[in-house]
């Protein structure tokens, strides 16, 4: 591949770190998944958080990725920290903090002039104790919507970081936490909903990459499709859906599923309601007549059950399932 190739396939992000000599490409390879992320914010005025300034020991050297956010996003607003004070000559809307992010009472000064953020990146000490630390008093300063980024994730399998090969330490271990936290609609129907973090219902996703963790901030209160609750807004914004669509455009597989969503909210004389509907319009649906024969056997509806079992097994006479059904079914009606 020809050189002029190669530099015409660079994103603008890459084009920048270049410029101004980040790591973050290169060395790593984190500005193409930056550029993915974060392109659709490139003129708005976002509030960005990085931890760590770079430059190590020095305080005149460093900035260099603080230098390429503000490039990248010409309205928006820049913060550093690092634990090392900085006299760096950079843009007016980059701001830099000297502290360590393994101090909360800093961190939390720090988001109380600053934030909250759209975007915050831990690029600091690499520790994992101080990035599990960190994540869970930052989080909550992202804005709805926002994106929370780890960055260098190998050292969690460093000994000398304090990580470990065998178990990943604790950013392995604060990944399993959100990962519990992203379902904590699912645990809690198991008890087991104390181990997600405080704020698990506002984690709306998690990407892993090469040496990168990300997490997305937003709505999750979706309800678990064993304790299905029509009161929730997801449910509802879904049922109602479901429902105009089934009334503009009805079909045999889509009302089986209306029924399937109504047994789950526990709502019996809907699902039977859309069971009548379904079964006037496809009365030989194999799919109508099994979610009809579900909320019969919901009603404890004996004769129903029989009905359904019996038209089904016209359609599939060879089905065993159904016929030990059947039989189950006519024993009951005989006890």
């Amino acid at each position: 591949m020809s050189d002029s190739k190669i530099t015409d396939e660079l994103d603008p992000l890459t084009r920048l770190a270049l410029k101004h000599g980040t790591d973050k490409w290169g060395l790593h390879f984190y500005t193409r998944l930056y550029h993915r992320l974060f392109s659709g914010l490139r003129d708005k005025p976002i509030r960005l958080l990085e931890i760590g300034i770079g430059g190590y020991v020095l305080e005149t050297s460093g900035g260099a990725s603080l230098a390429m956010w503000a490039d990248y996003f010409p309205s928006g607003q820049i913060t550093g920290i690092d634990i090392v004070a900085k006299r760096l000559a950079l843009d007016s809307r980059i701001k830099l903090f000297q502290g360590s992010q393994d101090d909360p009472h800093f961190l939390k000064m720090v988001c109380n002039e600053r934030g909250p953020f759209d975007i915050i990146i831990d690029d600091g000490s690499h520790v994992p104790r101080h990035v599990a630390a960190s994540f869970i008093l930052l989080f909550p300063h992202l804005v709805d919507g926002g994106t929370y980024v780890m960055e260098d994730i190998q050292t969690t399998f460093w000994p000398e970081f304090g990580g470990s090969p065998l178990h990943g330490g604790d950013t392995i271990k604060l990944m399993r936490t959100i990962i519990d936290s992203l379902n904590h609609a699912e645990l809690a129907i198991v008890g087991g909903s104390q181990f997600s973090l405080p704020f698990a219902k506002q984690i709306r996703a998690f990407s892993a990459f090469h040496n990168v963790f990300v997490v997305e901030k937003g709505d999750n209160c979706e309800p678990s499709n064993y304790a299905y609750d029509l009161g929730n807004p997801h449910a509802i914004d879904a049922v109602r859906s479901i429902e105009r669509e089934m009334a503009d455009a009805p079909s045999a597989d889509g009302m089986a599923n209306l029924i399937e969503l109504y047994l789950k909210a526990k709502n019996l004389v809907r699902a039977q309601q859309a069971a009548d509907r379904a079964l006037s319009l496809w009365p030989a649906s194999t799919s109508a007549l099994m979610a009809a024969y579900h909320a019969a056997s919901a009603r404890r509806d004996t004769p129903a059950k029989v009905d359904y079992l019996e038209r089904m097994l016209q359609a599939e006479p060879g089905n065993a399932v159904l016929h030990r059904l059947l039989n189950s079914a006519r024993a009951e009606l005989n006890n």
